[in-house]
């Protein structure tokens, strides 16, 4: 065990991410544009808004950026927080043209996945960002747009959309390179929906919105003061670091106050609240590519998550979380009123059995496909079908008791770890006793008697269906496994995972990480090709063979903020 702080659970992602460094220069006079109303337009394919599309194509191109490399956002003129006003409250920000070796390279990670590469339009490692986001977002829904000719000449390199919750606003910030091509392109591109818009131009920018003044506005309240001279934004993107071809911020706080974001959250507004402001980047390094997230969820102080770092070096997945306990309960109540609500619609008049489910309906609820046969009866025809009831049947067929065993599971901590040993013998099990020559295992850290209770219940659970399982108590509570190999390697690690190429690519920060999660990708797919799976299988399974590892890790950063990575490598 380690003695950091625990692991948080992520905080709420931003509504919308990105930023960069902050320009010193003065904004200079604005250029304003009366209010342009669209005409209808050469037979676009639907009715959709602009305004949304482009904000859509700037978020979408956020996951394209995952394509292009990451520069430091220090000078080469304003960037989109430099043109919008310092109310915004959740901003996203799109390099599309970042330094060339930098997005060659990571063309080069992507293509290392061809279904990948091919998915995202990726052909070559020079390709024009641009176009990717442009050409097959924006242009394919306007029949009569022309990228070539009505947006490649004025469009610039980078790309804002900046939002207030109070009252419902957005602002899309394109840089570009020829105001008056950008007007006639602009225009054609609203024409498509016959749409009405606002334009304004500031600092090599146009500023679009939906109402005229609602443009006005905020360009005039950006020449008092823009996003970039906010404090708690220099900040938050001075300590994330490097910010990446994608970066985002969101001030939670501000936007918790919100009544349409207080209904929404319900009982998770405080958390949303407590996350403060938030910066993202979307940023490679090295192998990998990273979203790193930056908040002030620190979690439970009181809780210790397991070093993933010191389990046994053949661990090929783990996970260790802390401090959630309590908060699984109160998931678990919002679980059975959503469940409830769900149901309301259906009297105690109805049939016997319980209503059957559309398979919609049963994805939309999180419910199994064979939900209809194995719970049909849940409802008893005494009454409106109900969670509790629901709840009854699982505690029948299991013997475990909800939501306190989710409250003990989780407790203070719980920590999974995979082996590797035996991995290719998962696709010809002959039957679950075959589990036992796997090395799995799960501990618990939480009260110690009602977690070997816990344990020794799933245990029998197990046996009585042919699954033998070890469960024995620790010092901070207790352990269940596949065999008893298994459970003393998690019970007190020391093992050398962190000494290992496909974690440290993931866990980059080593003993400073407080839990998470990794996953040794391309071990595992050795060991499947190993099972030598059919052809078509084996071909799947290779497409994605260059993939190294997954990581997620959080760290203290600073006195009371976290620094939350998210990271996939690949191999050399």
């Amino acid at each position: 065990m380690t003695d950091q702080t625990p692991f948080p659970p992520p905080p709420p992602p931003p509504p919308a991410p990105a930023a960069a460094e902050v320009a010193d220069s003065a904004a200079p006079p604005v250029t304003p544009a009366e209010p342009a109303t669209a005409t209808s337009g050469g037979g676009g394919r639907g009715k959709k808004l602009v305004i949304g599309g482009i904000a859509a194509a700037v978020i979408l191109g956020g996951g394209y950026g995952a394509y292009a490399a990451y520069d430091k956002l220090d000078g080469g003129g304003p960037q989109p927080h430099d043109v919008l006003p310092a109310s915004t409250q959740a901003y996203l920000r799109v390099d599309l043209d970042p330094s060339a070796g930098q997005k060659i390279d990571l063309f080069k990670l992507i293509r290392k996945v061809p279904d990948l590469a091919d998915e995202a339009g990726i052909k070559s490692d020079k390709q024009d960002i641009r176009e990717l986001v442009f050409r097959d977002i924006v242009a394919s829904e306007c029949d009569s747009l022309d990228y070539d000719k009505d947006v490649e000449p004025w469009l610039g390199d980078r790309l804002g959309v900046g939002g207030t919750i109070d009252d419902k606003s957005f602002l899309i910030a394109i840089q570009t390179k020829d105001e008056d091509a950008s007007r006639a392109g602009i225009k054609k591109l609203f024409a498509c929906a016959d749409e009405k818009y606002g334009i304004a131009y500031l600092d090599g920018y146009a500023i679009v919105g939906p109402q005229q003044s609602d443009v006005d506005a905020a360009v005039t309240a950006t020449k008092k003061a823009s996003l970039g001279d906010k404090k708690e934004f220099v900040a938050d993107f001075d300590e994330l670091g490097n910010q990446g071809v994608v970066s985002g911020w969101a001030d939670l706080e501000a936007i918790a106050k919100s009544p349409d974001i207080k209904e929404l959250a319900g009982p998770e507004i405080e958390s949303l609240a407590k996350g403060g402001t938030v910066a993202a980047a979307l940023r490679t390094d090295g192998p990998a590519i990273e979203i790193a997230l930056l908040s002030g969820a620190t979690g439970d102080q009181k809780s210790t998550a397991t070093n993933l770092a010191k389990l046994p070096e053949d661990t090929v997945a783990a996970l260790s979380i802390a401090g959630i306990g309590d908060q699984v309960t109160t998931s678990f109540d919002s679980f059975v009123q959503e469940f409830d609500s769900a149901f309301s619609g259906f009297s105690d008049e109805a049939p016997s059995t319980s209503p059957t489910l559309t398979p919609d309906e049963l994805e939309e609820l999180g419910l199994p496909a064979d939900f209809n046969e194995q719970f049909g009866d849940v409802g008893g025809g005494d009454g409106p079908i109900g969670a509790q009831s629901f709840i009854d049947q699982i505690e029948q067929a299991t013997g475990l008791k909800l939501p306190e065993d989710l409250a003990t599971l989780f407790g203070d901590n719980l920590t999974l770890a995979i082996g590797a040993d035996n991995l290719e013998t998962v696709p010809t099990l002959s039957g679950p006793d075959g589990l036992s020559a796997l090395n799995i295992a799960v501990a618990l850290t939480s009260d110690k008697a009602a977690a070997l209770d816990l344990v020794q219940r799933i245990a029998q659970l197990g046996s009585d269906n042919g699954i033998p399982l070890v469960a024995k108590p620790t010092d901070g509570g207790a352990v269940l496994a596949t065999n008893q190999d298994a459970a003393d390697a998690i019970i007190d690690p020391k093992g050398s995972l962190g000494d290992q190429k496909a974690f440290t690519s993931v866990i980059p920060d080593g003993d400073s990480s407080y839990g998470g999660v990794f996953v040794n990708v391309g071990t595992i797919i050795d060991k499947l090709i190993e099972a030598e799976p059919p052809a078509d299988i084996r071909a799947d399974i290779e497409s994605v063979g260059k993939i190294s590892a997954f990581g997620v890790s959080a760290a203290k950063q600073g006195d009371d903020r976290t620094l939350t990575r998210v990271r996939l490598s690949f191999k050399d």
